[in-house]
This record gives C-alpha cells, sequence and structure tokens, in this order.
C-alpha cells in the first residue's frame, strides 16, 4: 500500500498539469451526468445545471479537497507505513521481505486485471470508437469564471457543423411527450429531436430505412421520422414495410424514414426522433441545443479545438460577454472516454 502511494504521489507531483486536467475533466463529467439526469426529470437545462452544481458542491470546493487528500494525507498515511514497515522489519525480516514481495506480484496482477477490465467494461460506450466522441465545453475567465459544457444556440450550431473540418457534429433539441397515430391506434410516446448526422456520429445506421437527409433537417423541411426498434415492434407490430408510410406526430403527418437497430442506445432515450430542423435565430434566440462530436479520420482534439475558437470568436453576438466585461472566453472539447 504504501508503495502504491508513493507512486500516486510521484504522478501527481512529476505530471501536476496532467493530473489537474484530468481531475477537472472527471469533476465536470459527474457535473454533467447530474446535470442530464435532472433533464431527464423534466428540469429546464439552466436549472438543472444550478442544481447540478449545488448538489456537487461547488467545483473548485470539490477539488482542493482532492487535493488536501493527495497531499496533506496521502503524505501522513505514507509516513504512518513508513513507521510501521520499520518496526516489522526489525521484529521479523524474513517475513517482512515475503510480504513484500507477495505484494509487489499482487499489486502487478491486480492492475493488470483492473486495466483489462477498465478497457472492456467499465469505460466502453455503446458506439463504434467512443474515445473520438466529445462535448464542448466554455471555459471563462474573469469577474464572473465559469466553466462548464456550452449549450448552443443556431449561429454557434451553423458554424460548428459548417466551419470545423476536424469534426462531425450533431446536435439535439427537446425531448417531449407526444401522440402518435398509425392506423387506429394512438400512443403517446417521448419524441427527441435531433439533427441531421446525429446517428452518424454515434456511430450506427437504421437497420431499415435511413437517416435524415439535409434537406429534411432544414427550416421548414419535409417531415420525417425513425422509430426506435422498441417502438417498431411495439407500436407497428414489426410491420416489415413500415418505411415510407405515414403517421400522425402531434395531429401532422410524417413519412416514416427508417427503424433504428435493436439495442441501438441513445443519449436521449426516446421512442421516435424528428429533424431538429434548427435555424440561424434557434429556437427563441436561446441557447437551446445540446452538441456531440466525433473526430473525423486523420483530425485531434487540438486541432478541432483550434478551429472551434477561431469561428466561434468571430460571432456577431457573443452571450458569454454580455455583463461580464474584460472576460477572456476558450472553447474546449471533452472526450466522452
Amino acid at each position: 500500500m504504501a508503495l502504491i502511494r508513493l507512486a500516486c504521489l510521484l504522478r501527481n507531483v512529476l505530471h501536476k498539469q496532467r493530473e489537474e486536467r484530468e481531475l477537472d475533466e472527471e469533476i465536470r463529467a459527474h457535473e454533467l451526468l447530474l446535470a442530464d439526469e435532472k433533464l431527464r426529470r423534466g428540469m429546464n437545462p439552466q436549472e438543472a445545471r444550478r442544481q447540478a452544481r449545488l448538489e456537487l458542491g461547488g467545483v473548485e470546493q470539490v477539488k482542493e479537497q482532492v487535493r488536501d487528500i493527495r497531499a496533506g494525507h496521502l503524505l501522513e498515511a505514507l509516513y504512518q507505513d513508513f513507521q510501521f514497515g520499520l518496526r516489522m522489519l526489525r521484529k521479523s525480516p524474513g517475513f517482512t521481505i515475503t510480504v513484500i514481495l507477495t505484494l509487489a506480484l499482487s499489486v502487478g496482477a491486480n492492475t493488470a486485471i483492473f486495466s483489462l477490465v477498465n478497457a472492456l467494461l467499465l469505460k466502453s460506450l455503446p458506439y463504434p470508437h467512443p474515445e473520438r466522441m466529445g462535448t464542448i465545453y466554455t471555459r471563462i475567465s474573469g469577474p464572473q469564471p465559469e466553466d462548464e459544457r456550452d449549450d448552443l444556440n443556431g449561429e454557434q450550431w451553423e458554424l460548428l457543423r459548417d466551419q470545423v473540418p476536424s469534426l462531425l457534429s450533431a446536435i439535439s433539441g427537446s425531448t417531449t411527450g407526444v401522440n402518435l397515430k398509425a392506423g387506429s391506434s394512438v400512443r403517446y410516446v417521448q419524441n427527441a429531436r435531433v439533427s441531421a448526422h446525429y446517428f452518424d456520429v454515434l456511430g450506427f445506421q437504421p437497420a431499415m430505412g435511413r437517416s435524415f437527409s439535409e434537406n429534411e433537417d432544414r427550416p421548414h423541411g419535409p417531415k420525417a421520422v425513425i422509430l426506435s426498434y422498441r417502438s417498431w415492434h411495439n407500436v407497428f407490430g414489426g410491420d416489415a414495410h413500415v418505411v415510407g408510410q405515414t403517421i400522425l406526430l402531434k395531429s401532422e403527418p410524417h413519412t416514416v424514414a427508417g427503424v433504428l437497430p435493436q439495442g441501438a442506445v441513445t443519449p436521449l432515450g426516446a421512442d421516435v426522433f424528428t429533424p431538429l430542423q434548427a435555424s440561424r435565430d434557434g429556437e427563441g434566440r436561446g441557447t437551446n441545443f445540446r452538441s456531440i462530436t466525433r473526430l473525423r479520420d486523420g483530425a485531434t482534439w487540438q486541432e478541432a479545438d483550434a478551429q472551434i475558437n477561431r469561428v466561434w470568436s468571430l460571432r456577431s453576438s457573443r452571450y458569454e460577454l454580455i455583463g461580464n466585461p474584460g472576460a477572456n472566453v476558450t472553447y474546449y472539447s471533452v472526450p466522452l472516454q
């Protein structure tokens, strides 16, 4: 145990910047999970983020607590272990050497097993190459500093989609309950609104039919719908000819474009999906869109971040700076794995 603590201490000292970055990303990811859980319960995005921060207890406070544990508590525990080890060595040197060798072998074996489990299970998202998927955070330094996941407005989305070639990007809007009418059957389902290429970013395609076209995703474009496998099975009885049929969502006709594969998982967990049809004005000119990105082949996160900062710094209206004069704003990607 002392050897492990010493290794942790040396890593914290010699790789301080990396450790701080990983700590920051871990806390932000935890805050994001809390906020997403509250969004699923029906809370609006701003209140969800606020409640998540309150529940977490403040990002900087948490980081300070972790630093205390890494530094002072770690040194104290290491010193106590060292004293105990000396006493045991004086009393029974043969036994102590045996224990040290056993621990060394055990730690090595456990590390190898944990690395394997971590790679195969703990850090595996249900998407191809999840290490190439991410989202975007905003860091604001100034009188009112912030560092949190960035929800986009319509202008940001257009610039991200059209002028950041390192990323394949998509956004989602609100998920709401709607009435679905197919023939004489009426069901209440959860409808998620997503942009074109949303399923491309996740890394899968409909098992039947196709994804949304860019024409369907433009404002006032054709109304289309993609069914989850569960909805296709439960509502349509697994009809093999469902693609191309017209159904009613909120009493409006939609053409079935496709059916997702069995077992396909999306962050939205919806029953049906419709095109977002986002415009530059956004929805009420607010930051109502949540982004998800995938690195294109040959690109790096550093290249993507540089492109995002370049195009977003030239926006006509930078809402992040409103009421925060003199602040500096940077944007950075956080890989989902």
